[in-house]
């Protein structure tokens, strides 16, 4: 019987080990259930030196007592002559994958974390007595687990036509996270990004990195990325009124943003002032109003709250320049494949035709969350896409109550909590549920 089962590899489930042996927890008590190296998960595990991080150097706290620690060891351990813009320093994905990967090291000496290198397909059990189902077949009991599994990689929205042949099927880059696929990309080829967020802008300047000369098409719903982060700092505390409602929570928010463009300093320090409360708000409203928040808001908060690096921007900025960027407005509904060629199919009729296509429609619904939902095991959050939590990150059950020893944190738990995307915020989560499980 384990003690302590983390769930995941990624940022949250390295958050979680390096605050649970802050609090004084033995390394032999935690056991680690996860395939690849933990600390870099999907965001961090890729290895191209083009995806960089959205937030600059000082966003990224994993210490409430330490805020700057990625900072100073970014200047001592990170050679990266293009991290420093006007904005701040926006450093490679794959190095901060690496600072998260030390913490762990500096924790406690390397190897007396257990990781089992699985997945895991199901939960059984009761509170206590957990019974973790393997996709290598053996079943791990556990005392206590933690849901820590981040996000799950994207998979195509629409149907896809398979080809024959690994020639045709090269066309298809399902997963482009790991930025390995750009390597196999001619420079002439004709490229179909399906999806318009940061993955887009990240595919964007990996293709501009290798000198890209081809077309890029970006099938979107909209005609319009993120912008890149600007030098912003809070300066104010909104006066938030009482008893917000959806419509007044948006015509406060709109009142309180300037007409200053959305990627000026100005416009960003009030965006930023508006987000410290906007989880504790979120949370006070009834599932009704979450459904109408979301479905009014969501597109717009993705676009702003998901802003890119400079670097990033300033490389789509090029190819537009060039006039290799075209956005063909729509959403997918097909993609058929040939030997040589791909074609995607818009529900409004239109059709791109390019020699390759790249998913960058975003994250998945996590396998394990659906069938804890399936099983009984917990309920749906309000917006429907994982697990329901309290705000003590319990996973809640069918039966009104939560479970007194699993728990979820990270970006799954946005339904339930609000904005918990950033690595600051999810690990604000691990520290806090570290205090509340050993004091």
């Amino acid at each position: 019987m384990k003690d302590i089962a983390i769930i995941g590899d990624g940022f949250a489930a390295a958050a979680m080990v390096a605050h649970l042996l802050r609090r004084g927890i033995a390394p032999s008590s935690i056991t680690v259930i996860g395939p690849r190296e933990l600390g870099k998960g999907n965001a961090y595990g890729c290895d191209s030196p083009f995806f960089r991080l959205n937030i600059r150097e000082d966003l990224p706290i994993i210490f409430s007592d330490d805020p700057l620690h990625f900072a100073r060891w970014a200047q001592e351990h990170v050679s990266d002559s293009q991290a420093r813009t006007d904005a701040g320093y926006f450093y490679r994905r794959q190095d901060f994958g690496r600072y998260v990967s030390s913490l762990i090291n500096h924790e406690s000496q390397a190897g007396q974390v257990e990781q089992i290198k699985a997945r895991v397909l199901g939960i059984g059990g009761v509170d206590g007595s957990w019974n973790l189902e393997l996709d290598n077949r053996s079943v791990i009991s556990a005392n206590q687990v933690v849901i820590a599994t981040g996000n799950p990689p994207p998979i195509w929205p629409c149907e896809v036509s398979q080809p024959n042949s690994p020639a045709g099927a090269s066309h298809l880059i399902e997963n482009p996270w790991t930025g390995s696929a750009f390597r196999e990309i001619d420079s002439q080829e004709n490229i179909i990004l399906l999806g318009g967020g940061l993955t887009a802008l990240d595919a964007i300047n990996a293709l501009a990195g290798r000198n890209h000369l081809g077309m890029i098409y970006v099938i979107s719903p909209r005609a319009a990325f993120p912008p890149a982060q600007a030098k912003w700092q809070r300066k104010v505390q909104p006066n938030w009124p009482q008893n917000l409602t959806p419509a007044k929570l948006i015509r406060f928010m709109r009142n309180h943003l300037p007409s200053a463009p959305t990627a000026s300093s100005e416009w960003q320090c009030a965006w930023e002032e508006l987000r410290p409360n906007i989880n504790t708000i979120w949370q006070q409203f009834s599932l009704q109003q979450k459904h109408s928040l979301f479905k009014r808001l969501g597109w717009l908060w993705n676009l702003y709250r998901f802003r890119a690096s400079p670097q990033t921007i300033a490389a789509y900025e090029q190819l537009r320049a060039r006039n290799q960027i075209e956005f063909v407005l729509g959403r997918a509904k097909e993609i058929q494949c040939s030997e040589t060629k791909v074609k995607a199919l818009l529900s409004n009729g239109l059709d791109v035709q390019g020699d390759r296509i790249i998913n960058c429609t975003g994250v998945a619904t996590d396998p394990l969350l659906k069938s804890l939902i399936k099983n009984q095991l917990a309920i749906a959050d309000p917006l429907g896409n994982a697990i329901a939590v309290d705000k003590t990150l319990q996973v809640q059950n069918v039966s009104g109550g939560q479970w007194n020893t699993l728990w979820m944190i990270g970006p799954a738990t946005m339904g339930s909590l609000g904005d918990v995307i950033a690595a600051s915020a999810i690990a604000k989560q691990a520290e806090q549920l570290a205090v509340h499980i050993f004091g």
